[in-house]
């Protein structure tokens, strides 16, 4: 679907709408197959009602924020369904999945992913930038128009496919079919993100591996990293004047930059105004950010403090918690995977953490798990590590007769 979406007749095929219902059908179908116990209130129906309750207050508090109705600005925000994805994942589990199993689904939809990329290449733009020659094209605007920004939604598949294949590659040592085969589509993938450079999620992909080989690889290593944090933190904190010098000094002529600069002033001023709830979800079907704030002002833009500016300082704490849990639970995921035998797995948790890191390094810029494409990896990853808690990723445990 992803690849009919990109062939230009995206809006006749409604491949979002598609795709949300896909999830919600998915869901009503796996938890009403289980058994209704305890486990079934806490892990499939308490999500759902969460975000249920998460969906229609915001819209209340756009609502009141705006005298706006409320319906439209719960239907903006549809696609937060793809948090579903969690207890789904939860649920099959239950149903006898191994990690083995959801790796070969998800490396599946990645490639799929990617190729709708690759396709999107040869027959929205008007050239090929991948038969270009030309790198490090900064605007997709230029090329795609109006599909650029459904492009952009699809840089996570491609460096997921990089970061998987390009490990299995290195761990294949025999089979030299498999290992051509894992470096042409690694290769594939980093041409595509060299080609229209997603700078922020580039730069922390590139610290995000760095930080796991220096630190993370190892238990031993992450308590030495533990204690080098508050440092780090402290000289950051230190050095924001010279590095905010820095920046305005490369970028201070770049149109994304000053763009930045203008939104991140109005999304403090409306956080001073209403620092517990923020702003609210806003709506094309009655107001939208920009019809308030400029054509050039949307919340993603401004990472951190644009989460801030929509949901308040109880979204921001929520978001940090979660980035937080995510990091600790993932990562214990994968120390607990070695072995020749769980090659493959162990890669494939790996380049989940390393792009979950990536997420999490970027926030101050890019809060990508409150968009479609980084809340889906952030669902599935919850809904893994949940199941993990009730026993190994390798090892199913179905409903007996009894339960």
């Amino acid at each position: 679907m992803g690849g009919f979406g990109f062939l230009g007749f995206y809006p006749a095929f409604h491949i979002e709408l598609i795709a949300e219902a896909c999830t919600i059908l998915l869901y009503l179908w796996l938890a009403l197959s289980i058994p209704i116990d305890s486990r079934w209130f806490l892990y499939l129906c308490l999500p759902a009602f969460g975000l249920a309750v998460f969906i229609v207050f915001y819209a209340y508090v756009f609502t009141i924020r705006t005298d706006t109705p409320l319906f439209p600005s719960i239907a903006a925000q549809r696609y937060y369904v793809y948090f579903l994805i969690a207890p789904a994942t939860f649920a099959l589990r239950i149903h006898g999945w191994k990690l083995a199993d959801f790796r070969q689904v998800f490396v599946l939809a990645m490639l799929m992913s990617m190729a709708s990329r690759v396709v999107a290449d040869f027959t929205l733009s008007p050239r090929s930038l991948l038969l270009s020659g030309d790198l490090f094209s900064y605007g997709l605007n230029a090329t795609y128009s109006q599909q650029a920004y459904l492009l952009r939604r699809l840089d996570l598949s491609v460096l997921f496919s990089a970061l998987y294949f390009g490990r299995r590659a290195l761990q294949v040592r025999s089979v030299y079919v498999v290992k051509g085969a894992y470096l042409a589509i690694t290769a594939l993938a980093a041409l595509m993100l060299l080609v229209d450079v997603p700078r922020v999620l580039w730069a922390s992909a590139v610290i995000a591996v760095v930080l796991y080989g220096l630190f993370l690889a190892q238990p031993w290593r992450a308590r030495m990293f533990v204690v080098l944090v508050p440092l780090l933190a402290m000289i950051i904190l230190l050095s924001l004047p010279q590095i905010g010098a820095a920046f305005s000094g490369m970028f201070s002529e770049e149109l994304s930059y000053t763009v930045r600069v203008g939104s991140s002033q109005i999304a403090w001023d409306v956080v001073s105004k209403h620092p517990l709830f923020g702003m609210g979800q806003d709506s094309a079907g009655s107001i939208t950010f920009q019809e308030l704030f400029g054509e050039t002002f949307f919340p993603s833009d401004v990472g951190l403090l644009g989460i801030a500016f929509q949901f308040g300082a109880t979204g921001l704490l929520l978001y940090l918690f979660y980035c937080g849990w995510l990091f600790v639970n993932l990562l214990r995921a994968l120390w607990s995977y070695g072995g020749e035998a769980h090659a493959a797995e162990r890669a494939f948790l790996w380049a989940l953490f390393i792009i979950s890191l990536a997420i999490m390094l970027g926030s101050p810029i890019q809060a990508r798990f409150v968009k479609p494409e980084g809340l889906a990896i952030a669902a599935f990853s919850l809904g893994l590590l949940i199941r993990r808690q009730h026993g190994p990723l390798n090892h199913s445990h179905m409903y007996s007769r009894g339960d």
